[in-house]
């Protein structure tokens, strides 16, 4: 048993090794630890989100994202190498901004704008797997309420 200062300050220890062997919930409790650890900056923001993709820690790279897109757009514009970026995260880039401008907030657009931690226990209240993308949640998610309609 680790304790909440051990947790965080092996928190990408304990991801690497509870990805390896395919632990979630431990997964899932140290991505949380070092979302609340990890201190993003201008500097290392490709770093960690391109670290957050390669993991599919998607509470990392929705933090991420929130921060970013709070950045002063001059400063990050000229400080972040967008080539870096893997072009497949300028849709969670987009989603960060429609929340924060509140965007999309309609009934079409609900899931598409919900936080990660919100889709991860709508997920779980619908017995599927809580880990995975954004991307990955929302589809099982809507694949569950359509073979719910057509099993009803």
């Amino acid at each position: 048993q680790l304790d909440q200062d051990d947790r965080q300050s092996k928190a990408k220890e304990i991801i690497e090794a509870s990805d390896r062997f395919g632990i979630v919930s431990l997964k899932l409790e140290a991505e949380a630890c070092y979302v609340d650890k990890v201190e993003l900056t201008l500097d290392n923001f490709i770093e960690v989100v391109t670290y957050a993709d390669s993991k599919n820690l998607a509470l990392l790279k929705e933090h991420c994202m929130d921060f970013l897109s709070s950045a002063n757009k001059i400063e990050a514009s000229e400080k972040v190498s967008f080539d870096d970026m893997p072009s497949r995260l300028v849709k969670d880039l987009m989603v960060a901004f429609a929340r924060r401008e509140g965007e999309g907030l309609s009934e079409g657009g609900a899931l598409s704008t919900m936080r990660v931690s919100q889709l991860r226990k709508l997920a779980h209240e619908k017995g599927l797997s809580v880990d995975g993308s954004r991307e990955m949640l929302i589809e099982a998610i809507r694949d569950g309420e359509e073979g719910g309609e057509t099993e009803a």
